[in-house]
């Protein structure tokens, strides 16, 4: 994850003040917004609004809201002390008299943060938390004041999606929730504030039957400072007239992601979280989003993110790998369904003009016999009866052919081995097929093998492929053209082969 430059999280124009400016003068600078004040300039302005209308009394003007939530107390450049909302809060809730200098009451030990050693945006979020403050000036070399760093600073240029968005805000969120009933004076929320060490206190009601408290409203503590800015008498003002409302709330499983990007569009610090009865159960505040990014937690969280990320790619490099075999083997039977299909269309064209001759031929002889038996002379009869006894028989030798094919296609072919004597067989062979063929080719015989030479081979098997080579060997040659039967041994291999003259069969259907 690429993290960005840590000095952009640094705050280069902070509210300073020196130390005898009086804390009413430095409330009032710490009160200002990009492009004014609050909505109730002075007092005598506050009066003349309807400030018990039930309303929020304290809208910033439009425009970019950012206010000082602090002040740096310098004198020459050197960083004297600081005082926060926080401190403010606690001077009112002991009755302090605001109408003295800022050194009277400013926070004079001050922890800093050198520039030259900001290397790390997670070292400003770890002396953030340990220290368990909200505001870290930053100083030069020379101890200079340069600016300040927040968790709002950090989370403006921290935009860390993907380890926010995996967290909900049940994972973070404060559970210990202070509230106080509508009917509480802002003095009394104040006094709460300081006790329990809180930047708010959420107003609800209680529901009678369930005892839950239902959230309507929210006090802060830049709501008292604005208070005490306008000189009211909070100890009169009651929490309804003041608090924020109306009330947005987050879901506990809501993403922090989400609870992020609310706090930037509604220009606030802390939401409140409700269940789905909208019972109050807990806060999340930007200090909480920080802490979901503590280094120790980020880098566990973003190794955690690696080994799976590298899991997942192991498995994913599997998976395709596994893929791809699966794709070659649908590949490669496709292809092999596709020379299939075409050997069976060629196969049926080559069987049924084989058979369809033969059959031709017997038709026509026996139509032939029985229409001109009387004109037919005895010679000529049994010579028709000769051609359709052949036809017949060689239509039951291809009919054999095709047994022997669909066997070994169908893996029931059975392989008997006998032991015959080579030449022998292979002579046989040949004389059968010049007996039977009876045309004018000339049948030679080459062999290089000693003549007493024993196999062990399915003798019918042999024979069938010899006789069914020669055969076609002399069918598709021309007459008087030779048939060469060649048998030789090589590499402890018999090899046999046929040669004719004939046209040979094409090279895509070899």
């Amino acid at each position: 994850m690429n993290l960005p430059e840590p000095q952009l999280a640094i705050n280069r124009h902070p509210l300073t003040v020196s130390p005898d400016t009086p804390l009413l003068d430095v409330l009032a600078k710490m009160n200002q917004i990009h492009g004014g004040e609050c909505t109730f300039f002075n007092k005598a302005e506050a009066k003349n609004k309807n400030l018990y209308s039930g309303q929020p009394s304290f809208m910033p003007h439009p425009g970019n809201y950012k206010v000082n939530n602090c002040a740096l107390i310098v004198e020459e450049g050197k960083i004297r002390g600081i005082i926060t909302e926080r401190d403010v809060v606690k001077l009112v809730a002991r009755g302090q008299n605001l109408a003295v200098p800022i050194a009277n009451v400013m926070t004079k030990e001050v922890i800093t943060l050198a520039e030259s050693e900001f290397k790390d945006v997670f070292l400003a979020l770890s002396l953030l938390r340990d220290n368990q403050i909200r505001h870290l000036p930053s100083i030069d070399d020379a101890e200079n004041l340069v600016g300040v760093v927040t968790a709002e600073t950090i989370r403006e240029v921290l935009q860390p999606v993907n380890l926010l968005t995996m967290r909900r805000v049940a994972d973070v969120m404060t559970t210990k929730v202070i509230h106080a009933p509508a009917s509480s004076s802002v003095l009394n929320l104040a006094q709460l504030m300081a006790d329990n060490c809180v930047s708010c206190v959420v107003i609800a009601n209680s529901e009678a039957n369930t005892k839950q408290a239902i959230p309507i409203g929210i006090v802060t503590e830049r709501d008292i400072v604005q208070l005490q800015i306008l000189g009211l008498q909070i100890e009169d003002i009651q929490a309804e007239k003041v608090m924020s409302q109306p009330l947005f709330c987050m879901n506990t499983e809501d993403s922090l992601w989400v609870a992020h990007l609310e706090m930037q569009r509604r220009l606030v610090r802390r939401l409140v979280v409700t269940g789905n009865q909208g019972q109050l159960v807990g806060i999340i505040t930007q200090t909480n989003i920080m802490r979901a990014l503590d280094p120790v937690e980020m880098y566990g969280v973003i190794e955690t993110l690696q080994q799976v990320v590298e899991k997942q790619t192991i498995e994913l490099i599997k998976a395709n790998e596994k893929l791809q075999l699966q794709a070659e083997e649908v590949r490669a039977d496709l292809e092999k369904e596709q020379e299939l299909n075409s050997l069976k269309s060629q196969f049926i064209s080559l069987v049924s003009h084989e058979f369809r001759n033969p059959l031709a031929s017997i038709i026509g002889l026996i139509d032939l016999l029985e229409n001109c038996q009387y004109k037919l002379a005895e010679e000529k009869k049994l010579q028709y009866m000769n051609c359709i006894f052949e036809s017949a028989n060689r239509m039951l030798e291809m009919v054999d052919h095709l047994l022997v094919i669909g066997k070994a296609d169908g893996l029931k072919f059975q392989s008997n081995p006998v032991q015959i004597n080579l030449l022998a067989f292979c002579q046989e062979i040949l004389l059968e097929v010049e007996l039977a063929e009876q045309e004018a080719h000339s049948l030679n015989f080459v062999y290089n093998f000693p003549p007493d030479l024993q196999i062990y081979i399915d003798e019918k098997a042999l024979g069938h492929i010899l006789t069914n080579l020669l055969s076609n060997a002399i069918k598709y040659s021309p007459s008087g053209s030779q048939v060469t039967l060649e048998i030789y041994v090589e590499n402890k291999q018999i090899i046999f082969e046929v040669k004719d003259r004939g046209i040979g069969i094409p090279p895509q259907s070899q």
